[in-house]
């Protein structure tokens, strides 16, 4: 079954911030037809951000056909969740993903994941899929002798908590994306792909402390692959796209999210390059 192959709006979000709905539309006349918002106001705004209502969504994304197949939305609690659902629901989004976290100890991590098993269960009694957890590099600091992430997939019901695997982020740890993928294995609904312009420096390797808000952005050095020129369009980097899309399908995903933190070009000319060459590879759907 082949990968649908989507976008995620972090990648586009200054021009997003600006003129959404023009955005909106210059992606999806780019070819792409699967959407995934990031919205970090949930509080003030359930859908995918910049102010639109279900109606105006739909009223851009029918007529070609497109639809917003999962979503990073936050916070997520017991406040923002009907809200959430019922906007989703509307426009027909089943994937709410939880986009990041960060963790201070075991302790702390084991609380967050009784949390996200209740986040979940509410999902899916609410007609949703399972809650989504996607990764950055730092879901691999060590905790007992053993990554976060590996605690995460022992301590969350797979009845109510998938995953979305970043394979950027993993190669940014020092690990490689291919056995990551294999190892969330059945749980791996999501996957997101891009490509660097140069071999990433590892993250993590050796780093056993927490970490934070703080940290994770001080870890942003020259050369740290955390900005424009360190990207590159998908295909044209080191990542070994086709194996990466050959994994994720044998392991049952359903799409395959391309995300370009940044990029020395205009973005939307980036992304449309990007969406050119995915008509290379094999086992995806455009």
């Amino acid at each position: 079954m082949a990968l649908k192959i989507g976008l995620q709006l972090y990648s586009v979000r200054e021009p997003m911030a600006v003129q959404p709905v023009e955005t909106l539309q210059k992606i999806l006349e780019a070819g792409y037809r699967y959407l995934e918002p990031a919205n970090a106001r949930a509080g003030q705004d359930p859908g995918i951000g910049w102010g639109l209502s279900v109606e105006k969504l739909l009223e851009i994304l029918q007529p070609y056909g497109a639809r917003v197949s999962s979503a990073h939305v936050g916070p997520l609690d017991e406040s923002t969740l009907p809200s959430i659902v019922e906007y989703h629901s509307t426009i027909g989004n089943r994937n709410i993903v939880q986009a990041i976290e960060f963790y201070t100890g075991y302790d702390h991590l084991m609380r967050r994941c009784e949390d996200y098993n209740r986040i979940g269960k509410y999902l899916v009694e609410h007609g949703m899929n399972p809650l989504l957890y996607h990764n950055h590099y730092h879901e691999y600091q060590m905790f007992r002798d053993k990554p976060a992430l590996y605690h995460m997939l022992e301590n969350t019901d797979p009845r109510y908590v998938n995953f979305e695997v970043d394979t950027g982020w993993v190669k940014r740890a020092g690990r490689d994306p291919l056995e990551e993928m294999r190892h969330v294995g059945n749980r791996l609904r999501i996957i997101h792909i891009k490509d660097f312009a140069h071999t990433p420096p590892n993250l993590l390797l050796g780093k056993e402390e927490p970490i934070s808000w703080e940290t994770f952005g001080a870890n942003s050095q020259p050369g740290d692959v955390m900005h424009p020129e360190d990207f590159t369009e998908l295909g044209a980097g080191i990542m070994n796209v086709q194996e990466i899309l050959d994994t994720a399908d044998a392991l049952g995903a359903e799409y395959a999210v391309l995300e370009q933190d940044e990029s020395a070009k205009d973005i939307l000319e980036s992304i449309a390059i990007s969406y050119q060459n995915l008509r290379t590879y094999k086992n995806i759907e455009l």
